[in-house]
């Protein structure tokens, strides 16, 4: 957020703001952020792989076949 004091600060008066204008890029920019971090994480799982391969339940012993 910009200080009053910043010299690249712009005062807007209500009656130039659209707030449907505003609101719909906040929504638009949280939205691009939310994908780009779905798309981070996929990739983070794509690269990390399972030491001992994927986890299996243990056999059954009642179900194994015997001579």
């Amino acid at each position: 957020m910009k200080s009053i004091l910043d010299p690249s600060f712009r005062y807007t008066t209500s009656t130039q703001t659209d707030l449907r204008k505003t609101f719909a890029k906040v929504r638009r920019e949280l939205q691009l952020q939310q994908q780009a971090q779905k798309v981070a994480e996929v990739e983070a799982r794509r690269k990390v792989s399972p030491i001992w391969g994927p986890v299996n339940p243990k056999p059954d012993w009642r179900r194994s076949s015997r001579p």
